[in-house]
């Protein structure tokens, strides 16, 4: 916690397999049929936590983040996300708190509690590469599970606090036993500089603590998880595919 009040801490998930998961006895790692494998993908916008006024200029200067998933089986490979927040009917959210901000709301912050209704599905590839891909084998029964859920899904509500790309990555992983770390919680101070000058951030305190799902925590936690053995960095192979 700093002097201001600021903090940012990502939230620890309690256990890494669901007690179903598919794992093999000696070495703890996931196993899977042959061909079948879930490949969650990432685009970091390398956001700053270490500041209030630091994350805020970082989101002005790189506001989308992403992160979706790819199914595979011996058959076919699906490409699937949730995309949102276009500023069709709404400004975007990060618009939205400056606009307010600058209006003299004293709960500018509070925008980030609206949830959006442009929320699209995503089919295929999106017009940015990932930063990060990590590959798990699944069985097929798990692959079936992950496909009807996502197809089954609706995505027309979207939002910072919930129901975002990165909370449906997390929600369909769990489908394979596995549980992602992807969420942050942030401690906000009541006021902040932004450009030289102090803007109020919130004056209610029910606005001081804000909880998201973001890619950065998740590819952070996907990049230790390669690096231990549980699944694979496959970023090198979904770059020199043939879209």
């Amino acid at each position: 916690m700093q002097p201001d009040g600021w903090s940012a801490q990502p939230i620890v998930i309690s256990r890494r397999f669901a007690p179903d998961a598919d794992l093999d006895p000696a070495a703890g790692t996931p196993v899977g049929d042959e061909g079948y494998f879930l490949y969650v993908l990432t685009e970091s916008a390398n956001w700053d936590f270490s500041e209030a006024t630091s994350l805020a200029l970082s989101i002005w200067l790189r506001p989308w983040a992403h992160a979706w998933i790819i199914l595979e089986s011996p058959r076919n490979r699906i490409e699937v996300g949730h995309t949102g927040d276009f500023g069709l009917e709404k400004p975007r959210y990060h618009e939205g708190v400056m606009q307010r901000a600058r209006g003299g709301d004293p709960n500018p912050i509070a925008y980030l509690w609206q949830t959006m209704s442009d929320g699209q599905f995503q089919m295929g590839k999106p017009n940015r590469p990932p930063t990060f891909v990590w590959r798990m084998p699944i069985t097929r029964r798990r692959h079936q599970l992950m496909y009807e859920y996502v197809m089954r899904r609706t995505y027309e509500q979207f939002g910072v606090r919930t129901n975002n790309c990165t909370d449906m990555v997390a929600e369909t992983a769990a489908l394979a036993g596995v549980n992602l770390s992807h969420r942050i919680r942030l401690s906000l101070p009541p006021e902040m500089k932004v450009w030289g000058r102090t803007k109020r951030v919130w004056t209610d305190p029910q606005f001081r603590i804000l909880e998201f799902s973001t890619p950065e925590v998740l590819e952070l936690d996907l990049r230790q998880l390669a690096q231990i053995g549980i699944g694979s960095d496959a970023t090198e192979w979904y770059l020199a595919l043939k879209h």
